[in-house]
């Protein structure tokens, strides 16, 4: 099974920079009856039952009574029926339909035995044993040939004698064509000449053929012998009255089958799904993914978070991400390069996943269901739109906005001056605080941590203290040594803690001064920190 994506789903650029692509690939198997899906977003009511299902079929998984690996084997011995159950439903079935309607259900079988603790529409799957039923009275050698009737099979013998015949008098007649004319021809099919041959006058006077010529080229076709024509006749006529019994017995079969066709058609479109969620589930164990957890309130909860593309370009140094976000604002503070950005890309990836009804790379997701998300990154405009930065974050926010969605926004109106920025951040946090909804964005503004009614939030600094600052490993240090000491965590700040969170957020100046600049900038600096 292949997993795409339904266009504009992610955020234009994300889609490769989140590796979606790959994360998909997880899910890759070979699946004839699911060749492809096109993932959408699911609604409330569709995510929740969709993970429902996911949730009830690991259950049984993790008490033993549905074994994965099994299951899924089998479920890949199954035909698609898609292009057949037109014909069922109309009746209509020809014999090669037969063979892959009987593969399916005798397969299923199988597969409801395995089931047998969780089956798909129990109401409905005994279709596939009626249907099982018919087909084995009216066929053979694993539903591929018709069982024939004392009359079907005479009528059979007697086309195959005849066609022998045919085959040995055509094949003199070619001969003697070959003979009187040296043209090579195989009945049924005629002979064009681009041009007049040498031989044509021969070829007009061959009592087995016809010609007709143009002025560039000349057609040659047959002249069949009486004793040849009336073998085509003949067959013709068996081959008729052969074909009239079997449009007779296919006939009866579809009568047959008739009083289970509506009833297979709505097992099949069930025992569809159940495969999807079996290819979804193996990954699982695999990959250390897991299922969400739905709460009634507004909250989300995730802990041990992944962004696969980030992992695997960091391997064993990466650092999940754990965060709690209440209803209504919160608001993550930090420096530049402390991780922000990815923690909103991180939460964006685990909730368009999530939405698309897919397991996340997470320990555990506890969260109110994503019934919408948008998240605007850093811009610098959209010159097709004549939008600046700041025009273009503020078009984000024009966006019609539901109850229980994420709105994820990185550096909130950095895009304009600070005094304005901070102005419009207290606003937006304000607006967003009491509504049913999250809001998380990230800021530098410090003119918005006393806000109240808000979850404020910061990345972690840098674990220095002064003697760090002056050994001389620390002088030497590279930027990118210095980047992996960052501890890309996330940690609350109480309300009464803020105060201690601004002084914190000097450690910046503290740690430039650990580098080889010059005396003049580091003496400037130490005045800073003793003010």
């Amino acid at each position: 099974m292949k997993l795409e994506l339904e266009k504009n789903i992610v955020l234009e650029g994300l889609f490769e920079e989140l590796d979606f692509s790959g994360f998909l690939s997880f899910f890759d198997l070979d699946m004839p009856l699911l060749p492809y899906k096109i993932l959408r977003p699911l609604n409330f009511e569709e995510g929740t039952a969709h993970f429902k299902d996911l949730s009830d079929i690991q259950k049984q998984i993790d008490q033993g009574r549905l074994e994965l690996e099994k299951v899924i084997d089998q479920s890949r011995k199954s035909p698609i029926l898609d292009f057949l159950l037109p014909f069922l439903e109309n009746h209509t079935l020809e014999p090669f339909h037969l063979y892959s309607l009987g593969k399916f259900v005798s397969e299923d079988q199988f597969l409801q035995e395995l089931e047998r603790n969780y089956p798909v529409a129990f109401e409905t799957s005994g279709s596939c044993r009626d249907i099982e039923a018919i087909l084995n009275l009216y066929t053979q050698k694993h539903f591929s040939i018709l069982n024939f009737t004392p009359e079907e099979k005479d009528l059979q013998k007697q086309i195959e004698t005849l066609e022998n015949r045919l085959k040995r008098m055509l094949s003199e007649y070619e001969e003697e064509i070959y003979k009187q004319t040296g043209l090579k021809m195989i009945y049924p099919y005629p002979k064009e000449l681009d041009v007049r041959p040498e031989n044509i006058s021969k070829i007009e006077y061959c009592e087995l053929l016809s010609v007709e010529s143009s002025q560039n080229a000349c057609m040659v076709n047959y002249n069949l012998t009486p004793s040849i024509q009336a073998l085509l006749d003949e067959k013709e006529r068996l081959s008729g009255n052969f074909s009239s019994l079997i449009q007779k017995k296919l006939k009866k079969i579809n009568r047959e089958l008739k009083p289970f066709s509506q009833a297979f058609a709505s097992y099949y479109q069930k025992r569809k799904k159940r495969p999807f969620y079996y290819i979804l589930l193996g990954p699982k164990n695999i990959y250390s993914l897991c299922l969400p957890e739905f709460r009634a309130g507004c909250g989300c909860e995730l802990k041990d978070g992944i962004l696969p593309s980030l992992q695997k370009q960091k391997k064993d140094k990466y650092i999940p991400l754990t965060l709690s976000l209440n209803r209504g604002s919160n608001l993550l503070f930090g420096a530049n390069m402390s991780g922000k950005t990815t923690v909103l890309k991180t939460l964006y990836f685990h909730l368009i996943a999530i939405r698309l009804g897919l397991p996340v790379p997470a320990g555990s997701i506890q969260l109110h269901y994503p019934k919408q998300v948008e998240i605007h990154l850093k811009s610098p405009g959209d010159i097709r739109w004549s939008l600046s930065s700041f025009g273009d974050e503020i078009n984000f926010f024009t966006k019609a906005i539901v109850p229980f969605a994420y709105i994820l926004v990185d550096e909130l109106f950095q895009s304009t001056d600070p005094v304005s920025g901070t102005e419009l951040c207290r606003i937006f946090l304000e607006e967003f605080s009491p509504k049913e909804i999250i809001f998380f964005c990230t800021s530098h503004y410090p003119g918005v941590l006393d806000l109240k009614d808000i979850s404020l939030f910061r990345m972690k600094d840098l674990e220095f203290n002064q003697s760090d600052l002056s050994n001389q490993e620390m002088k030497n240090i590279s930027f990118s040594d210095l980047l992996e000491k960052v501890p890309y965590k996330i940690e609350r700040i109480p309300p009464d803690k803020i105060g201690a969170a601004l002084k914190e957020r000097r450690k910046p100046l503290s740690i430039a001064l650990g580098f080889p600049l010059p005396e003049s900038i580091k003496k400037k600096i130490r005045m800073h920190l003793k003010g």
